[in-house]
């Protein structure tokens, strides 16, 4: 969940967000980067709003993860796919602002990690998961930029890499999900056995 959430955000905030937006899409440099820093206010909105529906609601977990990726995914692709030498300013705003729920929906990622390991492997469960997002992240960076090589500039090819990757990370998490949620429960019932027959 980590790996498929997370990195569209960070390719886009860490190298590329700016060049796209500049070369490919006409911007001013000055513009861009409020641009990018929307990314990073609805970051911090998204993270509040994502906080409290889980806390609320323990299933909505994956549900917000898969709608964060989908929503994200067709932006882009109605990003790159738009008529014309430019996306409309409306368009992306819109894109800056849902991704700016990545960030919040790959935190999802440990929610679904630490309950389903003992606490003896907590430690490792969470860095695996952290890097779930990074490798995915640094993967990315890489190959948009051999595509921009390859391709003359072509942002369209270059950044359609993203998908290759969501597609990859949506089909782990629906094929493993039931074994998440069968160890979650598992974990659950030792602990409720563990409280019971702690010696008083």
């Amino acid at each position: 969940m980590h790996f498929t959430t997370q990195f569209p955000a960070m390719v886009f905030l860490l190298l590329w967000g700016l060049p796209f937006l500049v070369e490919a899409q006409g911007l001013s440099r000055a513009t861009a980067g409020e641009l990018l820093t929307l990314v990073v206010l609805s970051n911090m909105v998204v993270g509040l709003v994502y906080g409290q529906i889980v806390a609320r609601h323990h299933g909505a977990r994956l549900p917000l993860a898969l709608g964060t990726v989908g929503t994200t995914a067709a932006l882009w692709a109605a990003t790159l796919a738009y008529p014309g030498p430019h996306a409309p300013m409306w368009l992306l705003i819109v894109l800056c602002t849902v991704l700016g729920a990545c960030g919040p929906a790959s935190m999802l990622g440990f929610d679904f990690a630490r309950p389903a390991n003992p606490p003896e492997r907590q430690g490792t469960a969470s860095g695996i998961t952290n890097m779930g997002g990074f490798v995915a992240s640094m993967t990315t960076l890489f190959a948009v930029g051999v595509l921009l090589d390859a391709t003359g500039d072509d942002y369209t090819v270059a950044f359609s890499f993203v998908f290759v990757l969501q597609a990859l990370g949506v089909t782990q998490i629906l094929r493993l999900r039931k074994q998440a949620a069968r160890r979650e429960r598992e974990r659950l019932v030792a602990s409720r056995v563990e409280t019971v027959h702690v010696p008083v």
